[in-house]
């Protein structure tokens, strides 16, 4: 039984080290060389080709080389039954943390104004900050115990009204309009589903206080563009921090790159840890050829 990785556009050469380090005998192979198709039970796979997945018979489960699956749920040629999973640990969970309050406290202490500081003229930082994050999954339950950490008031939206032992926590339009009216910097770590598309957008920016922080690592797709343009002049919010677009790379003209008020970051919020990945890419693995619901499996009909 055969693992295969489907990932044109990305160097999985640390991961492939990895994996044959913690299972010598693992039968481990790289698209297109898929050698004989009926081996092949398991798929690794990040942004796959069209005809990725055509002619694999005895594939039982695809996995995302990452947290986001949005690339996989609606794929026409993955069988309703067919089993998803993500590589989504303890250690993509921390990364993403750490940047997030990176960003705040740079805000917050406002830390790009004072770099240099020729006059020697110190600014007052802005006031204590309330978090709001839109997600309470696994990435924001860590980002919410971080923040806590730093003795910050934090809170949280999520779609199913679930309650959260690290924050408080709402649902609805009512609840996101409450949260997004209370947060001095609003974080999206929400995943990509067809409920979620375009959440971030002008009703919800109007909602924000002035001068306030929008930072997204969502999925780029969770941003109406204009909207938050728009809004910068009204300085609803005041800054935004984004590492996560439509299109990626961002065009080297895309307004987003020139503006003094946005902070543009490519994509590397939370980089896939090698050793953390191939870890649990192997769990998944063997449950798969022992015929066990692999672990980090995805709901297909709610998209996470």
């Amino acid at each position: 039984m055969a693992l295969l990785l489907i990932a044109p556009d990305r160097d999985t050469s640390e991961l492939e080290r990895r994996l044959r380090g913690l299972d010598p005998d693992l039968d481990l192979r790289r698209w297109p060389d898929v050698g004989r198709p009926g081996d092949v039970v398991f798929a690794l796979a990040w942004k796959p080709p069209a005809e990725a997945f055509a002619g694999l018979p005895a594939l039982r489960a695809v996995g995302s080389l990452g947290a986001g699956v949005d690339h996989l749920v609606d794929r026409p040629d993955l069988a309703d039954d067919l089993a998803l999973t993500r590589l989504a640990g303890p250690r993509l969970a921390a990364d993403l943390a750490a940047y997030l309050v990176a960003m705040t406290v740079d805000w917050w202490k406002r830390l790009d104004e004072q770099r240099h500081c020729p006059d020697w003229r110190p600014l007052e930082p802005r006031s204590t900050p309330r978090i709001g994050l839109l997600g309470t999954g696994a990435m924001g339950r860590t980002a919410a115990r971080a923040f806590r950490t730093l003795e910050l008031d934090v809170a949280g939206w999520n779609r199913s009204g679930a309650a959260c032992d690290s924050m408080a926590t709402c649902s609805g339009a009512d609840g996101l309009t409450r949260l997004a009216g209370r947060s001095d910097v609003l974080i999206n770590v929400l995943p990509l589903t067809p409920a979620t598309r375009g959440l971030l957008d002008g009703a919800l920016f109007e909602q924000m206080p002035s001068d306030s922080l929008l930072v997204n690592v969502g999925r780029g797709e969770h941003l109406v563009e204009a909207d938050l343009l728009d809004a910068l002049e009204r300085n609803r919010p005041g800054r935004a921090v984004l590492d996560v677009f439509g299109e990626e790379p961002l065009p080297a003209d895309h307004p987003f790159r020139r503006h003094p008020r946005v902070v543009v970051t490519p994509h590397i919020a939370a980089r896939t840890d090698a050793a953390e990945a191939a870890r649990l890419a192997l769990e998944q693995y063997r449950a798969i050829r022992r015929g066990d619901p692999p672990p980090g499996r995805v709901d297909r009909a709610r998209g996470y």
